[in-house]
């Protein structure tokens, strides 16, 4: 059986399902998982985490509260559109998501989660591609010069599919520059994340981990392991291809995201232990 270096330090949270939780309280909750690695949304959803203009006072104190947890801030998860097609506002656009940038260089965070745009759109114009290349690129560039990398999730619209995702990658040079795979998103896209990975594995630097499960005929997202999605051919598929990256749970319902974080972190644990010692 395949083995990886797999252990506890890789096991992370993703902060989304946490948007509606004080910080403090969320660091801590998951310290006492026995997890370190930690996601910090920047998002105007979340108005408890990061400000969404990356406010200096509130990067401080959120360092500090990650030191009292005993966490490590590892990603901040932002929220961008660089498909905007007039240039000023594709330009201010980046500049706001350079903010992101310096807050994680603060915060000693390895990681920019970034999205790409118009993920709710199904039909992607032509233009996108270049503007997606123009603006990853650019990011990209100011995320190398402080140590940061940028990892885009696959969110839907222009990262719908794998091909999509290889096509968007293949007009990026920036090495700073890579993706969050995520299978769940893929499949409630209705793509094969299996067969999606295998278009983008050169460029997995970062994995999300939840899962999907129908509902009155719907995808709807539930905890990893409780839904329908075959594991194990997925993380040999990666684990062959030499990731050695984070494997972030994330429980998006706020409702009960105490119970349902702790049921993809005991899942996940179980499934990789396969592979490796966690």
């Amino acid at each position: 059986m395949l083995k990886s270096n797999i252990n506890s330090l890789n096991i992370g949270c993703a902060a989304w399902g946490w948007r509606e939780v004080e910080i403090p309280e969320y660091f801590h909750w998951i310290a006492n998982q026995g997890i370190r690695s930690v996601e910090v949304n920047a998002h105007p959803q979340a108005p408890k985490h990061l400000l969404h203009d990356g406010d200096d006072q509130a990067v401080s104190k959120i360092a500090d509260w990650a030191k009292e947890a005993g966490v490590d801030i590892i990603c901040i998860a932002g929220r961008n559109n660089f498909t905007l097609s007039d240039a000023n506002e594709l330009e201010t656009e980046i500049k706001r998501v350079e903010r992101f940038v310096d807050s994680a260089e603060k915060l000693g965070a390895k990681f920019v989660r970034l999205l790409s745009g118009d993920h709710r759109n199904d039909y992607i114009l032509p233009d996108v591609f270049p503007l997606l290349h123009y603006a990853f690129n650019k990011i990209g560039d100011y995320a190398e010069e402080q140590g940061i990398q940028i990892t885009i999730e696959n969110h839907g619209g222009p990262t719908a599919t794998g091909q999509r995702v290889a096509r968007m990658m293949e007009g990026i040079k920036s090495p700073a520059v890579g993706i969050n795979y995520d299978p769940a998103n893929f499949l409630n896209q209705g793509t094969d994340p299996l067969m999606a990975l295998r278009y983008i594995l050169p460029w997995v630097n970062y994995s999300h981990w939840k899962d999907v499960q129908w509902v009155n005929g719907s995808p709807q997202f539930c905890a990893f392991g409780e839904g329908e999605i075959v594991w194990e051919p997925i993380i040999k598929e990666l684990l062959n291809a030499g990731y050695q990256g984070y494997w972030v749970v994330e429980y998006e319902e706020t409702s009960d995201v105490e119970q349902g974080t702790k049921e993809s972190l005991n899942n996940l644990s179980q499934v990789l232990q396969k592979f490796a010692v966690v």
